[in-house]
């Protein structure tokens, strides 16, 4: 099984320990599943589109201060450990995400305005990349926002994934 992380779970999983409560907490919650899906041998995966996301929200003039966010600490040692792969961008994906995007807009059902790039459509062609490259594995896109990102991949919240 392969599990591609949606910018949002990225961001839950990036979330400092010391801001949560731990057992109510989402965060707190997504980090466990997280390692719990190590411990079992499942590959992990987000788009270094997801990182983008996360951390210009991080970066935001209205978030800056003289340190860097407790965040993107936290999402820079989880890259350097290589416990989370993250996979660029490629040409294939670049075209298949312009089609799904253009089918998208031809039913009527556009999930971002015309003029926006749409990182959702780009991070399922990735989903759908990666699926390819890997038949016979199960590749699904953990999320929280299940509605847009389901109408490309296979895709489910990340409290359903389960092994």
């Amino acid at each position: 099984m392969i599990v591609f992380l949606d910018t949002n779970v990225l961001g839950l999983l990036a979330k400092p320990k010391k801001c949560f409560d731990e057992s109510s907490d989402e965060s707190y919650q997504v980090q466990q599943w997280f390692y719990g899906l190590l411990s079992k041998g499942v590959r992990v995966v987000t788009s270094t589109l997801c990182d983008y996301e996360f951390r210009r929200g991080l970066l935001e003039p209205s978030n800056r201060s003289t340190e860097l966010a407790p965040g993107l600490i936290e999402l820079d040692d989880i890259a350097a450990r290589g416990i989370l792969e993250f996979i660029a961008v490629s040409r294939e994906d670049s075209i298949l995400a312009a089609q799904l995007w253009v089918d998208a807009q031809a039913d009527g059902r556009p999930t971002s305005d015309k003029k926006k790039i749409d990182i959702d459509v780009i991070i399922s062609a990735q989903c759908l990349t990666l699926q390819k490259e890997n038949p016979g594995q199960k590749v699904i896109m953990a999320t929280t926002n299940t509605k847009h990102i389901s109408r490309y991949c296979d895709s489910a919240d990340w409290r359903e994934i389960k092994l």
